[in-house]
């Protein structure tokens, strides 16, 4: 017995002829080495010789590297052996391309997703409430307030609500999440979300301009931007490979909610035509009006403002309604759709050439002011001073 350099013991095995030189012994070098009381057992690959020399010694069969059974395919064979030497670089490639790591900024989406939630929230209390929108134009209410707001009974802005939380709620899971490769089902969520909300808005807001004749609602124009910005910014941020198999999930859920929104908008169009053909009825005021109120008409009058307006528009009555019935008698007033509104009726001349948009708009000495004004306004605009914080433009 022979003890080795590396620790272990092993036994010589008997001498036999060798069959490709006659006469020559060899003495087959490498046997199985029993380890030393404590160690582990060498591997395979750790060889265990006596006095090995070259062409002398060959390994014993039952040690020798199998070789491909004939019976085996030559395709798993060759699995077989990619599994050592370099064939393992094409796997840690592969590996790697699989949980390439994500870009999306997921606390920017949250916080978006998050203001979103707030958003349609508010909408969604105003509707249920039948509470009055704020809003600095007049569209709003009109717009949020019909038909095209609600799917099926349903508000929208309830579903974009709901939509928006789910959407930051699981950008926030991502965010915390170490590894790239758990975030893959995560990141589907994300983009099938932003997808669903980058659609309706989109959608929404081609309603705006067909059904509603272009009227401006700047929480319409809101909600889409934070929704667009949602979807533009989580699909910039994944990779290739991701955005591959995101795909199909996320066109499939655009797909379907625009078609249902086609045809709700259908059924809504055809149920609410008369709805949509108004006729001239402004209003009655109805308040006794005071001394201020009669004496701004008065000035108003005498300094050839103007103040631009449509008799459906609740925030127009409220103004009048501010002023009274005795001011109002000879208020510089003018109606922007004195034949009544319907579907492709265009505004009066006198508010198409003075360029108005939204209602009440302002024409005071040379100031162009969409929305109400307060007396103390008005005021400072007939005397020519600036109003910090006001809404308007040089006219």
């Amino acid at each position: 017995m022979m003890a080795l350099k590396h620790g272990f013991p092993c036994q010589s095995a008997p001498l036999k002829h060798s069959s490709s030189r006659p006469g020559l012994l060899k003495r087959h070098p490498v046997q199985h080495c029993r380890p030393w009381p404590g160690q582990q057992h060498p591997s395979p690959s750790v060889l265990c010789a006596t006095n090995r020399e070259k062409n002398d010694f060959e390994l014993p069969p039952n040690l020798a590297a199998p070789s491909a059974r004939e019976d085996e395919p030559q395709g798993e064979a060759e699995v077989s052996s990619s599994r050592s030497g370099d064939s393992s670089a094409p796997s840690t490639s592969a590996s790697a391309s699989l949980a390439s790591p994500s870009s999306v900024p997921y606390p920017v989406v949250a916080a978006l997703a998050g203001a979103g939630t707030l958003e349609t929230a508010y909408l969604t209390w105003v509707k249920l409430t039948g509470s009055s929108v704020s809003c600095p134009v007049s569209g709003c209410e009109s717009v949020l307030s019909s038909s095209y707001s609600e799917l099926y009974g349903v508000p929208l802005s309830l579903l974009g609500m709901l939509t928006y939380g789910a959407v930051a709620a699981v950008a926030l899971a991502a965010a915390t999440q170490p590894s790239s490769s758990d975030k893959r089902t995560l990141d589907t969520c994300l983009a099938t979300g932003t997808s669903l909300l980058g659609g309706v808005s989109g959608f929404l807001i081609y309603l705006l301009q067909t059904e509603f004749n272009g009227q401006p609602c700047a929480w319409c124009y809101l909600s889409a931007t934070l929704s667009l910005s949602l979807l533009a910014i989580v699909v910039s941020g994944l990779p290739a490979r991701r955005l591959q198999q995101v795909a199909a999930p996320s066109l499939s859920a655009l797909a379907t909610t625009v078609a249902v929104l086609y045809f709700n908008t259908a059924s809504v169009g055809s149920s609410t035509a008369a709805i949509y053909d108004l006729p001239y009825s402004p209003p009655e005021v109805t308040t006794t009006s005071s001394e201020q109120g009669v004496s701004l008409s008065k000035r108003l009058r005498d300094a050839g403002a103007r103040m631009y307006g449509a008799f459906w528009c609740s925030h127009c009555f409220d103004q009048k309604q501010e002023f009274g019935k005795e001011a109002m008698a000879s208020f510089p007033y003018v109606e922007c759709f004195p034949n009544g509104w319907r579907r492709g009726e265009k505004q009066a001349d006198a508010c198409a050439e003075a360029g108005v948009r939204a209602f009440p708009t302002w024409v005071i000495n040379g100031n162009f002011v969409e929305g109400e004004l307060t007396f103390d306004e008005v005021d400072k605009l007939l005397k020519g001073e600036p109003i910090p914080g006001l809404s308007g433009m040089d006219y």
